[in-house]
């Protein structure tokens, strides 16, 4: 079970090959491999094939440029998240399970051939995770509108909860998608599975299921007691 009209994928951007465009992308591809203290302009102008002077007749330096890059990647996901949960906030009491799937489903993305994760999948998780503090300056405010909804749905799905235990109810629900975006390939791989044939669809209902389950018994025993 599952609410309906639920996006399945983020939409794309339309394609464009500009010196810019081209900038976002290489510096996508470079923080994917090296984090965000590793990502270097040289090493992102390089792969960009362009030079560090067009790079800075666009943004004054490494924080300007990834506040579009994680702008535009974070920007594709968040949009269908909140789509998603309009949808779902349309109900009188909505079902954990439906949140979670609404909120899970836009992050959670079939594997490309080399096992890797999409780019706005691979950089919005990687990004989450980033130890770096002007990487998580950046990403703070891009998550700031869904991170408030969700925590107003865990509220409403799990009412009486101590915040402490609230806290840590958030850390289950956004701990879940992070990892089979970043990690999930090597686990596939140990498994013995290939993550490009997995149904995400049904992978995200699953989730959805596996832990509204779980936080729904930790919220019955807790304020059962």
């Amino acid at each position: 079970m599952h609410a309906p009209n639920i996006a399945l994928e983020p939409k794309p951007a339309a394609a464009n090959r500009s010196s810019k465009d081209r900038f976002i992308e290489a510096a996508a591809s470079e923080f994917i491999e090296a984090g965000y203290d590793g990502c270097t302009i040289r090493a992102i102008a390089a792969r960009a094939g362009t030079s560090i002077a067009s790079l800075s007749r666009n943004w004054t330096g490494k924080r300007h440029l990834f506040e579009d890059v994680f702008g535009h990647h974070f920007g594709i996901i968040n949009q269908a998240q909140l789509d998603n949960l309009d949808a779902v906030s349309q109900a009188d009491a909505p079902a954990l399970v439906d949140v979670l799937f609404a909120f899970y489903r836009p992050v959670l993305a079939p594997a490309r051939q080399d096992g890797t994760a999409p780019a706005s999948h691979h950089v919005y998780c990687k990004a989450l995770s980033d130890p770096s503090e002007e990487a998580k300056e950046i990403v703070r405010p891009l998550v700031a509108e869904v991170r408030t909804r969700m925590i107003g749905f865990a509220r409403q799905c799990l009412p009486g909860l101590a915040e402490q235990e609230l806290f840590l109810a958030m850390t289950v629900i956004n701990g879940t998608y992070v990892y089979p975006q970043i990690q999930g390939a090597r686990l596939a791989s140990v498994m013995g599975l290939k993550q490009a044939d997995m149904d995400w669809d049904a992978a995200a209902l699953s989730l959805a299921q596996m832990v509204s389950g779980g936080l729904s018994a930790f919220h019955s025993a807790r304020i059962g007691q």
